[in-house]
């Protein structure tokens, strides 16, 4: 199994040109990132979908879960490769069986489901997870989780390309240091969270910005397919790479921003549309099936 580490884990901040990068191993979007799109999802679910969602997260909100998933993943290497989709070089249209195999070692229907490793397939398989009422409220708890999660991974450009590892193999210069903390600056981490730190923004800030955007722009989820979603992300990946060496200067960051914002309003609000259709009923009291008797 090919467990993707990036380059991302940035542990200092850097202080350039206003640029301050995440203190702990950053992944998609960073926390900042997936949070802004938990955070857009909750302003546009349904009132039922609310109830939903609090009844299976308790005190805990979408923004609060929204990065479980990689603090979760050291402890299950298996799902590594579920936070994103390698489309190759020349194609932005996703084929799952070129673009999502199964883990090495690992047959298919082995494991008694149908579903691959990849961002695309992993947002299918929660979405079934969630909608079981027959699970016990822990395991779709669980499931709503990994969902928040996947659909903010899956709209961020670099988790959608396997070019150069998603970028991670492609050092820069972020305005004009060669060095991201600890570690060399590599594309893959400017997308985390470099260009969304770069606009000095709190978080509440950035929130009214999308929320504005969206409005702006009279934005709607559209497809509710992740196929699409990582076709999109791939062109958008392709429009934003860089040769080795390059430099992420003002002029990039104006250029991509936008691109930024518009793939965090976008998984924002397909999730809220995802959870809209799945809770579409008052939450229902679970009640265990009797254990099966070993008389």
């Amino acid at each position: 199994m090919r467990f993707r580490l990036c380059a991302c884990t940035i542990t200092a901040a850097l202080l350039l040109a206003g640029l301050l990068l995440s203190p702990t191993p950053a992944h998609a979007w960073g926390r900042e990132g997936h949070r802004l799109v938990a955070e857009v999802a909750q302003d546009h679910l349904s009132p039922i979908a609310r109830k939903n969602v609090k009844a299976l997260l308790g005190t805990e909100t979408l923004a609060d879960v929204a990065a479980w998933a990689d603090e979760y993943r050291p402890l299950e290497a298996q799902t590594g490769p579920w936070h994103y989709t390698d489309l190759p070089a020349g194609s932005d249209t996703y084929d799952r069986d070129r673009d999502c195999p199964i883990q090495p070692g690992v047959k298919l229907g082995s494991r008694n489901d149908k579903w691959r490793d990849c961002a695309t397939d992993r947002i299918l398989f929660f979405e079934s997870r969630l909608k079981d009422q027959a699970l016990d409220p822990a395991d779709r708890a669980t499931a709503l989780k990994y969902l928040v999660h996947f659909v903010g991974d899956i709209h961020q450009p670099m988790h959608a390309t396997g070019f150069e590892k998603g970028a991670n193999g492609i050092p820069v210069t972020v305005f004009g240091s060669a060095t991201c903390g600890q570690y060399n600056c590599n594309l893959h981490a400017v997308w985390d969270s470099g260009l969304l730190q770069h606009t000095g923004l709190s978080e509440p800030d950035y929130l009214h910005r999308l929320e504005k955007g969206i409005k702006t722009q009279h934005l709607l989820a559209g497809t509710d397919d992740p196929a699409v979603w990582t076709g999109e992300s791939k062109k958008a990946s392709d429009e934003a790479m860089l040769p080795k060496g390059a430099a992420v200067d003002e002029a990039y960051y104006l250029r991509e921003i936008p691109v930024v914002d518009q793939r965090l309003e976008l998984a924002g609000l397909r999730l809220a549309n995802v959870l809209n259709g799945i809770f579409t009923t008052p939450p229902i009291r679970f009640v265990p099936k009797p254990a099966l008797s070993s008389d």
